[in-house]
C-alpha cells in the first residue's frame, strides 16, 4: 500500500459516533483517547472533534491562556516593515518573544498572512544561475523534470538514482530549503503484478530563469520540444546531463543539432 495514502487515513476508524462515546459519554479527555488507542498525540484526536463538530467540553481550559495571547501587540506598519524585511514568522516570533502561533494569528488579524506566505515562496526568485545550474535545467525539462506556472522546478527519480538525485539537489542548493520527500510508487507490468519502486522528490522554490524556461517549454500548459532554443541553448554540460537521463537510449542526442527534428 502506498505509505502516503497510509498515512493518511490511519486513522479512520476513529468516527464521529466513537468520540462521541469516548469523549462525551465516557468523559474521556483528547490525552485519554489518545493513550487508549495508540496514537501519537492529542492533537490527531483534537482536529478530529472539530472536524466532527464535536463540542469542547473544557472552554475555560482552553481560553485560560488568551488573556495572555494578548499581550503582544505590534502595528500594521511594523509587521509590514517585518514582511519587507523578508523575516519568516520563526524569526519575527523571537523578535517579539511569544510563540510562532501568536504571531500568526496577529498577521492574520492584520491581513497579512498571504503576504508572508508570498514572501517566502519567492525568496530565491531573484538568484542568478550559473551556466551548469542552467544546463542541467534546460536538460531536465526534456525528460521527467516540470516547471510550475510559477516557475518552480522539481524532480523525482527512483532510489537507484539516489547520488545522481543528491547532485542535481546539491547543485540547485540556492534554489531550496534542502528537503526532500521519498515515496512509494505503484506500477503494474506486463503480467498484471504490482511492483513498488521507492522514489525520491526534491521542489525548488521559484525562480526567475525557471520562469522563462516554463514559457519556453510548455504552451497551453502542455511540454513541448523547444527545437529552435535547444539548438541554441543546449551545450556539452546538457548533452551530459541528457545522457545521463534517459537521452542515452532514446537517439535524440545525436539529432539535436542538425537541420532535421529528432
Amino acid at each position: 500500500m502506498n505509505k502516503h495514502y497510509e498515512a493518511i487515513h490511519k486513522y479512520d476508524f476513529l468516527t464521529k459516533e466513537l468520540l462521541q462515546e469516548e469523549y462525551v459519554e465516557n468523559n474521556l479527555t483528547d490525552k485519554k483517547i489518545a493513550e487508549k488507542y495508540n496514537m501519537p498525540s492529542k492533537t490527531v484526536v483534537w482536529r478530529k472533534r472539530k472536524k466532527f463538530g464535536i463540542e469542547n467540553k473544557y472552554k475555560r481550559k482552553s481560553n485560560q491562556n488568551a488573556r495572555e495571547n494578548r499581550k503582544f501587540f505590534i502595528s500594521k506598519y511594523k509587521a509590514e516593515q517585518f514582511l519587507k524585511d523578508g523575516l519568516t514568522f520563526q524569526e519575527i516570533s523571537k523578535k517579539m518573544g511569544c510563540s510562532v502561533i501568536v504571531v500568526k494569528r496577529r498577521f492574520k488579524e492584520l491581513g497579512l498572512s498571504r503576504s508572508q506566505r508570498h514572501a517566502s515562496q519567492y525568496q530565491y526568485y531573484n538568484i542568478d544561475l550559473n551556466n551548469n545550474q542552467k544546463q542541467m535545467l534546460i536538460e531536465s525539462c526534456l525528460g521527467d523534470g516540470t516547471v510550475t506556472k510559477h516557475g518552480a522546478y522539481s524532480c523525482s527519480h527512483s532510489i537507484k538514482q539516489k547520488e545522481y538525485f543528491n547532485y542535481k539537489r546539491n547543485l540547485l542548493k540556492p534554489l531550496h530549503n534542502n528537503k526532500f520527500q521519498k515515496y512509494i510508487h505503484s506500477a503494474v507490468d506486463n503480467l498484471n503484478l504490482v511492483n513498488d519502486t521507492e522514489s525520491l522528490h526534491f521542489t525548488t522554490g521559484c525562480n526567475k530563469y525557471l520562469y522563462e524556461l516554463r514559457d519556453i517549454y510548455y504552451l497551453d500548459g502542455k511540454k513541448i520540444f523547444p527545437y529552435e532554443f535547444l539548438k541554441d541553448n543546449l551545450g556539452a554540460e546538457g548533452l551530459s546531463y541528457w545522457y545521463c537521463d534517459d537521452g542515452g537510449r532514446s537517439g535524440a542526442i545525436s539529432n539535436v543539432f542538425t537541420d532535421e527534428l529528432p
